[in-house]
Formats: structure tokens, C-alpha cells, sequence
């Protein structure tokens, strides 16, 4: 038997497949949403790219075999194309809510139409069909079911990611354009010019690695750690509490016990919560939009929950490892606070906070005003109070050194426009009241 079609790329694909789904199954043995739609996606692609070569060599067979099996492999085989990019789309929704509440309604309309024409094609003929001789013919509608609905999937997923863009790192970003872009062209140049070569799943196959490898974060398990400590203490019914009610002193009860684990931050949210809420009311916001800020400063370091006492407490340089682990609060933070609809900016706050105005902050490197206003207002608030309390590291600074460490940090660290707030506030405090009294 001859083969009409070029199996090298898809038959290569099938055990990179194989080896992903391996590598996911033994590593994120825990049930969690994300978890679970990622696995679904990987063994989905695996499926669809091996009968994918199957269908390739049962259509090569041609009268050798009844057109009935013909039916069958071709119709399962589309509807495993689709069914990846819904897949997908699953996956990219469970990673940025950390959940799948509610029906995708466009979505499910479209494969279940994309599903009736497959199963009725043996009698409406509308996709494709077989002649007595076995020969494969496209028909109408084989380019809309083959390729349109598999590809239209994708890019609402794609769409769906990029609209939520400050859930992921600007190198994920990256690594998500180039495998979308290159898989586009690839799928456009198999329609147009190699309908005899298969690089479907290929290209499939190869997305699911980069997406794997670009959206799977160093924090992904830490933070699936860190939740189900949450889950398990006090600290979590803080934390539930705060997203039922809100109040202020529930927030100054959950900041208490995030302060609580450090030994040398005692009281810090509360002070970067009061000098936060100082800087906005002297920028001119409103009242409502200064006790959210005073909000925000609470819970601005909420992601340290997860982290070990002894390496927030280690006296000393932290190593590189160690460093990575303190910086992850920020992820953790966004994603224990995302959830909290009434005040959407807590969570952005908690990621953003350590971003730096030219750029060289953590986690997303934003740079000026691509950073929130509030963020850069709390960044500020942050680091005053670090240079005016003690710590592991440090002792209290005098009040003219923090001043002129602000004015020198003006534009790269700090928003100018903030920064000058802060030294209108510091020349106000006469007596140095803003700072920890304790120390």
C-alpha cells in the first residue's frame, strides 16, 4: 500500500505527545482546576495526532477498505480537532480564574454545530465523502469543519489570554504570539499549498509544549501548596471572611497575621496602608478611592502567607533561591485576591507593588505608566516603611536620609509625581512621627 499522505511530522509528534502527558500526569498529581483541563488538553492533543495518522493510513488503503471505516476515522478524527481547541480554550479560562464556573456559551453553539455536520455527513455529504473506489473527495463544507472551527477555537483562546494579559509574565506573552503566529502560518501553507502532508498535530503538539513550558510558572506549585495551607488554617477563614464582607477590620485582622510571620514587620501593612492612604488623599483622590487605597496597603503583601518563616525571618543575604521564593508573593497574592470583585484593584496592587518606574521591578518588568497608579503609590508607601523600621537586615534610617533617598530614586524606582508627594509629607513630619515609633 502506497501512502498518499507524509506521515513524518505527525508520527513524530506522537511520542513527543506521549512523553508530555507523562511528564504533566507524574508532575501535578494534584486535582486542582487548572490540573485537570491541562491534563484533558495534553491527552486530547495525544489522541488526535495518533488518529490522525491512523486516518491517513486507513485513507490510503482506499477500497481496501469499506467506506464505512472511512466514515468513521475521518469523523472522529475532525471532531478530536475540535475538540482540542475547546480544550484550549478550558485550560486558558481555568488558569486565569482558577476555575470553570458558568457555560462558554459561543463556544459550545459552534462545536455542536461543527459535530452535527460531522455525524450527518454520511447521509448529507456536506464535508467530505468516498467514491466506490475509495477516494477521498472534499466537499462544501470541508475547509469550515477540516480547518475554520479547529483554528477559530484557538484564537478565542488566544483572545481570551491576551484580554486578561496581566494574569501572565511578558515572556509568556512572547512565547504565546511566536507558537500562535507560527501555527497559523503552518495551518494556512497545509490548506493552500501541502494538502499531502500532515502538520496539524504537529503543530498542535509543538503548541502544547511551548504552552506547557511559557504559562506553567516557578510559583505554579508553591502556590497550589500555598492554598491548600490556607485551606487548612486560620489564615484561610481570614482570607474567606475577607472576600465575604470586606471590612476593613477583618482586612486589619488578615494583615496582622500576614505581619505575624515576620518577625521584623510588625505592623507594617497597617503603616503602608496609613501612608498610602496619605499620598492619595494629597494627590487629590477621592474618599472612597483613599480607603481603597488604605485596603490595598493591608492586603499588599497577602501572598507571604505561603512562605517559610525561616526564610522570611533569615538574617543575612537571602541566596537566589531563596530571593525567587520571596519575590513569588506578589503571583500569590494576585491570585489569593483576584477572586475579590469589589476592590479588583487589591489583586493588582498585590502583584504590582514591586514593579519599578524604569522597569526593572518584579514580577512583569512594567515600566512608568504601564504600572497601576495605586501600585506605584503603595511602592512607595512600601519602601518609605522599609527604610523607617527595623529589619533583619537593617536599622531604622534617619529622616533626611530617607528623604534624600527618595528624591535620588525619583524617576527610576519611584513615580516622580509620587515621589514628590512623599517628600512634601516627610517635610511636614517635623517631629518624624512616620515611622515605626518602636524601633
Amino acid at each position: 500500500m502506497e501512502l498518499e499522505y507524509n506521515l513524518f511530522f505527525e508520527m513524530a509528534a506522537i511520542p513527543l505527545d506521549i512523553v508530555i502527558c507523562l511528564f504533566i500526569f507524574l508532575r501535578h498529581k494534584k486535582k486542582t482546576p487548572t490540573n485537570v483541563t491541562l491534563k484533558r488538553f495534553a491527552v486530547i492533543v495525544t489522541l488526535a495526532t495518533t488518529v490522525d495518522v491512523a486516518t491517513a493510513v486507513v485513507t490510503s488503503a482506499k477500497a481496501a477498505v469499506p467506506n464505512v471505516v472511512h466514515y468513521i476515522f475521518n469523523t472522529v478524527d475532525s471532531m478530536l480537532a475540535a475538540a482540542s481547541g475547546v480544550a484550549f480554550i478550558y485550560y486558558i479560562y481555568t488558569y486565569v480564574k482558577g476555575e470553570f464556573k458558568g457555560r462558554y456559551i459561543v463556544v459550545h453553539i459552534l462545536i455542536i454545530i461543527d459535530y452535527i455536520l460531522l455525524l450527518t455527513n454520511p447521509i448529507t455529504k456536506l464535508v467530505f465523502e468516498y467514491d466506490s473506489a475509495g477516494n477521498y473527495i472534499h466537499k462544501e463544507l470541508f475547509l469550515l469543519v477540516a480547518y475554520v472551527f479547529p483554528i477559530l477555537f484557538f484564537i478565542i483562546g488566544s483572545v481570551y489570554m491576551f484580554t486578561h494579559w496581566r494574569n501572565y509574565r511578558r515572556s509568556q506573552i512572547i512565547a504565546m504570539i511566536i507558537a500562535i503566529v507560527l501555527s497559523g502560518i503552518c495551518f494556512i501553507l497545509q490548506m493552500l499549498f501541502f494538502d499531502d502532508t500532515l502538520i496539524t498535530f504537529y503543530i498542535a503538539s509543538i503548541g502544547l509544549l511551548i504552552i506547557y513550558f511559557s504559562m506553567e510558572t516557578p510559583y505554579y506549585e508553591q502556590l497550589i501548596d500555598t492554598m491548600e495551607q490556607l485551606q487548612e488554617s486560620r489564615e484561610k477563614e481570614a482570607v474567606a471572611n475577607a472576600k465575604a464582607n470586606l471590612s476593613k477590620e477583618v482586612m486589619y485582622a488578615l494583615s496582622q497575621a500576614i505581619d505575624a510571620k515576620d518577625h521584623y514587620t510588625n505592623g507594617h501593612s497597617l503603616r503602608v496602608a496609613q501612608y498610602g492612604m496619605e499620598i492619595a488623599k494629597r494627590l487629590g483622590k477621592s474618599e472612597k478611592e483613599q480607603e481603597d487605597i488604605y485596603c490595598m496597603g493591608l492586603l499588599h503583601d497577602v501572598g507571604k502567607i505561603g512562605i517559610r518563616a525561616e526564610i522570611l525571618n533569615k538574617k543575612g543575604k537571602l541566596t537566589k533561591e531563596e530571593f525567587d521564593i520571596i519575590k513569588s508573593h506578589t503571583i500569590a497574592g494576585y491570585d489569593i485576591l483576584k477572586s475579590i470583585k469589589e476592590i479588583p484593584e487589591l489583586a493588582i496592587v498585590a502583584r504590582s507593588h514591586h514593579e519599578k518606574y524604569d522597569g526593572t521591578g518584579y514580577p512583569d518588568g512594567l515600566k512608568g505608566e504601564e504600572i497601576p497608579e495605586n501600585a506605584r503609590i503603595i511602592c512607595l508607601a512600601d519602601c518609605y516603611d522599609a527604610m523607617t523600621s527595623r529589619r533583619s537586615y537593617s536599622y531604622p534610617k534617619p529622616q533626611a536620609e530617607v528623604r534624600a533617598e527618595i528624591i535620588r530614586c525619583r524617576g527610576n524606582h519611584f513615580s516622580p509625581e509620587i515621589a514628590d508627594v512623599m517628600v512634601a509629607i516627610i517635610d511636614d513630619d517635623t517631629d518624624y512621627q512616620l515611622r515605626e515609633i518602636d524601633a
